[in-house]
């Protein structure tokens, strides 16, 4: 690589690092880059022309035993060159392998396997999505409807972005689907629960400005709110 590509690569790794502490490696010896979490793991070869000409080859991708590299490859094939991809490599693996865990919950649920309240059909849950960003004005907008009055929750916007929704648990998987189905550099339920939230605020959604704020509305759910945000 080129002086330029080289400290392009080390931004774009140090940030990653950042956004996924102890999830994204990166192996100088064959340029490879690591990533692993409880959704699964990929691993990517960087080749010399990465960030001018070429993008990277998908080694491995999958999920406990479901193998994901065709797709993942698919979605690096159409990906641009000469930009900055790993994150969105990150996004579209996270997203595969949610979709692939939630056909295995079908799956289950038709074999009996899982109870009513698993489907989100019965009983309360509260989900808190990461954001890569929530800047987007209709986005916000859109994250503080509420399906439900009987749904409550917190947003922040700016980098990262943080959404927390609960209530009774069908309108609340409803609502995230709805909002999973904007256009997100990238989207990931951080926490779901089968139990219900109270928030400083009260009910309805609020946006707030800042980490410290979520944490103190939280109250006594701040450190699992914490855990899941990986501030711990």
């Amino acid at each position: 690589m080129s002086p330029e590509q080289d400290e392009r690569l080390r931004n774009e790794l140090s940030l990653l690092e950042a956004m996924y502490p102890a999830q994204v490696g990166y192996v100088e010896k064959g340029s490879e880059v690591k990533y692993s979490s409880d959704a699964g793991y990929f691993q990517l070869r960087l080749p010399d022309g990465y960030l001018v000409n070429e993008l990277p080859e998908v080694i491995s991708a999958g999920r406990a035993r479901t193998d994901l590299r065709g797709q993942l490859k698919q979605h690096v094939q159409a990906c641009s060159t000469g930009e900055e991809i790993i994150d969105s490599v990150i996004a579209a693996f996270n997203e595969l392998a949610e979709s692939c865990a939630q056909t295995s919950d079908q799956s289950e649920l038709a074999n009996g396997k899982s109870s009513s309240a698993k489907s989100g059909d019965l009983g309360k849950a509260t989900i808190v999505v990461w954001l890569h960003h929530l800047l987007n004005t209709n986005k916000r907008k859109q994250a503080l409807s509420l399906p439900l009055s009987e749904v409550s929750g917190l947003t922040k916007p700016g980098y990262p972005g943080v959404l927390i929704y609960s209530g009774p648990a069908k309108a609340v998987h409803e609502h995230v689907g709805e909002l999973k189905q904007l256009d997100w550099a990238a989207f990931q339920v951080r926490l779901e629960s089968d139990d219900e939230w109270t928030f400083t605020h009260g009910s309805g959604v609020k946006e707030v400005e800042s980490m410290k704020d979520l944490v103190a509305e939280v109250g006594e759910k701040r450190e699992l709110f914490m855990e899941a945000m990986r501030m711990k």
